[in-house]
């Protein structure tokens, strides 16, 4: 089959999304370590093209011969690998980070009751007048 069929132009855009999606997952997992929410906010917007995209791509009937095609599918295999792996470890860190944020909220919603706002006359300072 022809290199610039409909099916290798397929292949090639799937392996060009699947690596943006790779470098995604992991600039997604630095703004999640780094507290960075619009660049977390960014790069979700990106993945949801990507998949969008990707679910889009139909695959081809035919399967092409060729040791081009043969190395374009094996690329596309692994990097849909990696996505995979990449995904999971986001998914367990965002799991973790709903948990301790989670955990925040839970202390902070009895903290109301512990801690009282001060009384005014507290507030007031009142200098020690020693005579």
């Amino acid at each position: 089959m022809n290199p610039g069929s409909p099916a290798y132009q397929q292949l090639e855009q799937r392996l060009t999304w699947l690596r943006e999606l790779a470098g995604s997952l992991e600039n997604a997992r630095a703004a999640v370590l780094h507290s960075d929410l619009a660049e977390l906010r960014r790069q979700t917007d990106r993945q949801r093209e990507l998949c969008a995209g990707l679910r889009q791509l139909n695959p081809g009937t035919s399967s092409p011969a060729g040791e081009r095609w043969q190395r374009l599918l094996q690329e596309a295999r692994q990097m849909e690998m990696q996505v995979a792996h990449l995904n999971r470890e986001y998914g367990f860190l965002l799991a973790h980070a709903r948990h301790t944020v989670d955990i925040f909220c839970r202390v902070l919603a009895n903290s109301d009751a512990t801690y009282l706002p001060p009384k005014r006359e507290a507030i007031c300072f009142q200098p020690n007048v020693e005579g």
